[in-house]
């Protein structure tokens, strides 16, 4: 026979299992999320100088505690070409200056994108010197060559629940800030950190 109190407790229990399948799903929901929101801030693009090898341009990831994986980068210089009166849009000249991958990046280290010095007796004359990790010198391109380097990268942020979010990247410094900070290290030739001029998160 049926009651009023055996309908409740129906409608009760229902309502339990609802709220428990709710919380099941909304829990991870939550914690990607979160994850999403907080990756903004992981993987930065910073510049470095070492008196002893010049800059380096890196994926901070040394006072971090999360591991990086399938991480993909490439590194370039623009030169920026106006509209002209036969041409109503700006062109784009790249060239590569670096363009590689690297499987993990662990907590406590840096990935490094791109070492260089900027060199030069005067404003007009000085160049991007690419060196290898130790300060030897590779390549040289003038200043007045590029209006840009751009740095492009992608990574895989591994976490503790599993939910991997996907980092998409790009650093941008200008020509004339490279000038700038070649006269700030000649001034104060000590370790130093500057900010690049743009980060743009891609995703």
């Amino acid at each position: 026979m049926y009651s009023e109190g055996s309908g409740h407790e129906g409608w009760s229990k229902f309502i339990d299992q609802l709220l428990a399948l709710i919380a099941f799903f909304a829990f991870p929901a939550f914690q990607y999320i979160l994850l999403r929101h907080r990756s903004k801030n992981e993987g930065e693009i910073n510049l470095w100088y070492l008196p002893a090898y010049g800059f380096r341009l890196v994926i901070r990831n040394l006072p971090k505690k999360h591991t990086l994986s399938e991480i993909k980068y490439r590194v370039i210089s623009r030169r920026i070409v106006p509209a002209l009166a036969n041409a109503s849009v700006a062109t784009f000249v790249d060239s590569t200056l670096q363009e590689k991958e690297n499987f993990f990046l662990f907590p406590g280290t840096d990935q490094v994108l791109l070492c260089f010095r900027v060199e030069g007796s005067s404003k007009e004359e000085l160049t991007l010197t690419i060196t290898d990790k130790l300060g030897h010198g590779q390549e040289k391109i003038p200043l007045r060559d590029f209006d840009k380097i751009i740095c492009d990268y992608t990574a895989t942020l591994n976490n503790l629940f599993n939910f991997n979010v996907r980092l998409a990247k790009r650093g941008e410094i200008l020509s004339s800030t490279l000038s700038r900070l070649c006269e700030e290290v000649r001034a104060d030739n000590s370790e130093a950190s500057f900010e690049i001029d743009r980060v743009r998160n891609a995703n």
